[in-house]
């Protein structure tokens, strides 16, 4: 029987292997990256390359009034509030695109994991126990050093946009489908009808699939992700990889979502977690009774 991952409003697959999840649709699957990127005599003030930037819980009750009602919580808060990140425009007419196997040589990173797992840890996206420090703090020197742009996660943005927007140019698909993360909001644009730089303005940063009509093309992202994913049939795949519109990898049968992490490497990391939670838990009862 059929899996439709349309129907049933399971386009991405979380928790499962990827090509597995697609084998009902699509033959290739494509990890494609978010780019880093430069904007021609745009720098930052503040030295901060993300749009995303840690702010004080005072800061943060300003921006959210509901804020004003809870304790200070235990935890860091962030806000997409850097005044200094480029508008959509400027990076449109002006933005240069830094691949990350640029960042990876040039800032040493060890491979593409490291490179991701840098970038989650910097957004503050992983429990502490995933976190690499090390890696956040090498990224941010080398970015600012160089008045880099870091992407930002979970969203589509300009470069990735304007790479979907030639792809489906490419094969002649000229109406598309664009849902929203909760499949609520579902839209269908003729792409023949728009400029490039307006089919760019019709994807909101909440809209996580975008696929042709007829299905045979599909982009979806996910929640806190640096990397979203292209599926389609092997000989749209090859073309697609021939024109360089994305940067990334193939997925094999053994790919996931959570792709920088080796085989059992996330289940380690749990067990650690749990271990020094006991042990949390048995010293506060141990202060309790003492």
């Amino acid at each position: 029987m059929r899996n439709d991952i349309f129907k049933e409003k399971n386009i991405y697959p979380n928790g499962v292997k990827i090509q597995e999840h697609y084998k009902d649709f699509y033959d290739s699957i494509f990890v494609a990256y978010l780019p880093f990127f430069k904007v021609e005599n745009q720098k930052s003030k503040k030295n901060n390359y993300k749009k995303l930037e840690k702010i004080t819980f005072e800061n943060a009750k300003k921006e959210i009034e509901i804020l004003n009602n809870i304790p200070i919580p235990n935890a860091e808060i962030y806000s997409y509030s850097n005044e200094d990140y480029p508008t959509d425009i400027e990076i449109y007419e002006n933005g240069k695109i830094i691949k990350w196997e640029t960042i990876i040589k040039e800032a040493k990173f060890k491979d593409k994991t490291e490179l991701n797992k840098a970038l989650r840890t910097s957004i503050g996206a992983l429990r502490q126990i995933f976190r690499k420090t090390e890696l956040s703090e090498k990224l941010n020197s080398f970015t600012t050093e160089n008045y880099i742009w870091n992407p930002t996660e979970g969203a589509f943005d300009i470069f990735s946009k304007l790479g979907i927007y030639r792809t489906f140019k490419l094969f002649k698909k000229n109406e598309i489908i664009i849902v929203d993360e909760f499949y609520e909001d579902i839209n269908s644009i003729n792409i023949d009808e728009l400029s490039e730089y307006e089919f760019l303005e019709k994807i909101d940063f909440n809209d996580y699939y975008i696929y042709s009509s007829d299905k045979e093309i599909l982009f979806t992202i996910e929640w806190d992700s640096f990397f979203f994913l292209i599926a389609t049939d092997n000989t749209k795949m090859e073309e697609i990889i021939a024109n360089k519109y994305f940067e990334g990898f193939l997925c094999d049968s053994e790919t996931t979502h959570d792709w920088d992490y080796l085989p059992g490497e996330l289940e380690n990391l749990l067990k650690i977690e749990k271990k020094q939670n006991s042990k949390s838990e048995n010293q506060k009862w141990w202060e309790f009774w003492k």
